[in-house]
């Protein structure tokens, strides 16, 4: 018998021996004296509710008082036989007894402990553990069921498990019962012993999934359910399955990116493959267009319904310029959105996103060596969809892709190289072909390296004798060093030419044009030149020679005619000239007299006229007055080419004949409803020219701008200028600047050219709508250009003209 350090011989088993021992002799004495068989029962009440150590020291003092019973002490030195087999039998069997009673206390206490234990084990384990009654009752929650349930101890156990596992009879795992059982026996709906899936309610009513191990327990017993959470597990599958489906996407992006030609076709293909294989709503592709700034999509698979607008990639404040794919192409990093309905980014979408099943989107960019020129969008309709693998697989794809696009791009620059290239080789074929001459080139040792069909058939020479020969092969003796010069001069300064005769393999001879020049071909210096036939050449120059000849006699013949001619042309206009200025008072006088009579007549000096009389001779005033105004421009054109209109320079205010000359185109100007403006400084000192003349230049120029404006107005500015340039030929010194602005019909650069010339119109024929001789320009060029300055025009067709007139304050030749 084994005795734990941990029993002591402590004042309570002393006590339980003692009274043990008390009791049984007293029974002995007063039930059975001499009997010791009570002494038994004192021992295993010892050993059994005191300890090890009380049960011996219950055997010590029973053996005590039995021996003393058994041997009394008036026969203390007689021991008989029957006393000594009397005490030995005690002794064994409460021996015996003492041995028992102590293993049943060791296993009492074993039991006792491991109900602790085991209800310890109950409340610490990591899964839950609820145990059923017959009922259908929880008997046991321990405190993993808590924290999975979310519920207190006190308010599940007594009451039915429905309120945790209401579906568990209908479960989805291996072994699951889909018939509803017995409510007696409601638990054996689940296979005993086996692990199925079930649904589990929370506090809330909140649904989550559970794996449930059922203990196989007899019918009538209770049920222990083992219940573990495999919501986190659950998880984890599907995220390693969307991880998967996203690795055969990323593997079909790779495959796409060796087989697709194109990159629309590659493009394509890697939106299918993103929709199909990694199980996203929509995906798209947006190329940047130069001109506009703007993404604009140029494939797309997915959501039919969807529509992927153009953004811009500035931030210009608008909410499209601050969405993923925006935002993803300035930053040049991926832009994630995991919730489209929340991020302030997607203002200008939630409406649309809110109608539809979208709920996250993600931007990444792609790049062309490096520079972003497009992004790579997609869309899920799960919150939160893209995870940290996830962003990590898309944006090795959208590298990918990159990768591939640069790849392309030097691919098709290699091809369109090799195609400039082969159509290079082809255009210099053409042109060596085609060249109208024999085009040759051969290196610094007279090998020839190429040559044109022409240079072969005027040569006479096949391929392989040309290839074996030199170029004075093709010359004749006497012109050989005269070559051989030009050779080197080639060689040695870069180019050179030389008439020769080319030696064809027949004998013939035709006078050349040749021309060379070098380049350099493989790391040689060589000879490129064309020869060409000078044969008709010759021939023209020796008829030219003898056509100049003759044309140089006819030609001085001519000249001595022209001359006379010119002679007499110029002796006539001065006639017509001095004829015109002379008769100036003979055509004046009689268009005066006519106009001055018939003011009397409309006066009524002459007697009363009728409304028709009247009315006819205010046309003939006019007529006479249009006349005359004709008659003068006429007069004073031809006096200014008989150079016998003279100046008359004198000091005047030319303010003040602004304002004079306005007023005088005021009623015009009121006629046609213009407005007419005079812009002019608050000061400019005394102008010393012909006042008469400034006020014609003046008065022609606001005539002409009132006759061609129909609508709008008319202006004229006058600018004091301390350093003008009148004319190309005068120095800088103080003059006078005079725009006159109209907002006519305009005239072309055509029109402008021929303005000043006499007697030209822009409203010319039968049909025209302004009257007048063409002279009024004319005579405003010549009269400026006689005070020392000049005009000049700026016009466009319906826009109007400006006439800008610089004058010198001082007239020149009037300077002192």
């Amino acid at each position: 018998m084994t005795t734990p350090s941990s029993e002591r011989l402590g004042p309570r088993p002393i006590a339980i021996a003692v009274g043990a021992v008390g009791v049984a002799s007293g029974l002995s004495y007063l039930l059975a004296p001499h009997t010791f068989s009570s002494h038994y029962v004192a021992v295993l009440v010892a050993t059994t509710y005191g300890n090890t150590r009380a049960g011996i020291l219950t055997l010590s003092l029973s053996s005590l008082v039995v021996g003393y019973v058994f041997v009394p002490p008036s026969y203390a030195f007689v021991v008989s036989r029957e006393s000594v087999i009397s005490m030995t039998l005690f002794l064994v069997v409460s021996g015996a007894l003492l041995f028992l009673g102590d293993r049943l206390r060791a296993r009492t206490r074993t039991a006792r402990e491991t109900a602790g234990e085991l209800s310890d084990l109950v409340a610490s384990a990591m899964d839950a553990i609820v145990t059923v009654d017959q009922a259908g009752r929880v008997v046991v929650f321990n405190a993993a069921a808590e924290k999975m349930f979310r519920r207190p101890r006190a308010t599940v156990e007594g009451r039915g498990v429905e309120l945790l596992l209401p579906r568990a009879l209908r479960s989805e795992g291996n072994g699951a019962q889909t018939s509803e059982p017995d409510t007696e026996d409601a638990w054996t709906g689940l296979a005993r012993g086996a692990v199925s899936t079930v649904r589990g309610i929370r506090e809330g009513g909140e649904e989550f999934p559970l794996e449930v191990s059922v203990s196989a327990a007899k019918p009538d017993a209770v049920t222990t359910l083992v219940l573990r959470d495999i919501s986190k597990r659950l998880a984890a599958l599907r995220e390693i399955e969307r991880l998967q489906r996203l690795y055969a996407a990323l593997s079909q992006v790779n495959q796409a990116i060796v087989w697709m030609p194109t990159r629309t076709e590659l493009f394509q293909k890697i939106c299918e493959v993103l929709v199909e294989f990694g199980r996203l709503r929509l995906a798209w592709i947006a190329w940047l267009d130069p001109e506009t700034q703007e993404l604009v999509p140029i494939v797309r698979h997915g959501d039919a319904q969807r529509q992927i607008p153009t953004v811009r990639v500035e931030d210009d404040g608008s909410p499209s310029s601050r969405g993923p794919s925006a935002q993803a192409f300035r930053e040049g990093t991926p832009y994630i959105c995991n919730d489209l309905l929340a991020d302030p980014n997607a203002d200008a979408w939630r409406e649309g996103v809110a109608r539809s099943t979208i709920r996250a989107s993600a931007a990444f960019p792609l790049r062309l060596r490096d520079q972003v020129v497009g992004t790579l969008g997609v869309c899920a309709d799960e919150v939160g969809f893209f995870r940290e693998q996830e962003v990590a697989l898309l944006v090795e794809a959208a590298m990918d892709v990159s990768f591939a696009m640069s790849t392309l791009a030097d691919k098709e620059e290699r091809l369109r190289a090799e195609e400039a290239a082969a159509a290079e080789r082809s255009f210099s074929e053409t042109l060596i072909e085609s060249t109208p001459g024999a085009l040759y080139m051969y290196d610094d040792q007279g090998r020839f390296l190429r040559w044109n069909q022409t240079f072969a058939e005027v040569t006479g020479y096949s391929a392989e004798e040309i290839r074996r020969m030199h170029p004075r092969d093709f010359f004749p003796p006497n012109e050989v060093e005269l070559l051989e010069r030009r050779v080197a001069e080639v060689f040695a300064t870069g180019k050179s030419t030389m008439e020769g005769t080319f030696l064809a393999k027949d004998g013939t001879q035709r006078p050349y044009f040749f021309t060379g020049q070098r380049v350099e071909h493989e790391g040689r210096p060589c000879l490129v030149g064309v020869g060409m036939d000078i044969t008709e050449q010759k021939r023209a120059e020796a008829a030219v020679r003898e056509l100049a000849e003759s044309l140089e006699r006819k030609v001085v013949e001519r000249t001595r005619d022209l001359d006379a001619a010119r002679a007499r042309a110029e002796s006539a206009d001065k006639l017509k000239s001095s004829f015109l200025a002379t008769m100036s008072h003979e055509l004046r006088t009689p268009m005066n007299s006519i106009i001055g009579f018939t003011g009397i007549m409309l006066q009524g000096l002459a007697g009363p006229l009728t409304e028709e009389q009247t009315k006819q001779l205010g046309m003939v005033r006019g007529s006479a007055r249009h006349l005359l105004e004709l008659i003068n421009d006429v007069l004073d054109i031809s006096k200014i080419e008989a150079e016998r209109l003279e100046i008359h320079p004198e000091p005047f205010d030319l303010c003040a004949a602004v304002e004079r000359t306005a007023g005088l185109v005021t009623p015009l100007a009121l006629r046609k409803g213009l407005r007419l403006d005079t812009r002019l400084p608050t000061t400019v000192p005394p102008m010393v020219s012909d006042r008469r003349r400034v006020d014609q230049i003046l008065l022609n120029l606001l005539n002409n701008a009132l006759k061609f404006t129909d609508t709008g107005a008319v202006t004229l500015t006058l600018e004091y200028v301390e350093d003008l340039v009148a004319s190309a030929e005068s120095p800088p010194a103080p003059g006078v600047r005079i725009q006159v602005v109209d907002t006519g019909i305009g005239m072309d650069e055509a029109d402008v050219a021929t303005l000043f010339q006499p007697f030209k119109q822009l409203d010319s024929g039968l049909a025209r709508k302004h009257e007048g001789t063409g002279l009024g320009l004319a005579i405003c060029r010549r009269l400026t250009v006689l005070l020392g300055g000049d005009i000049r025009v700026t016009s466009a067709p319906g826009r109007g003209s400006t006439f800008t007139v610089t004058l010198p304050l001082v007239r020149r030749s009037d300077a002192p």
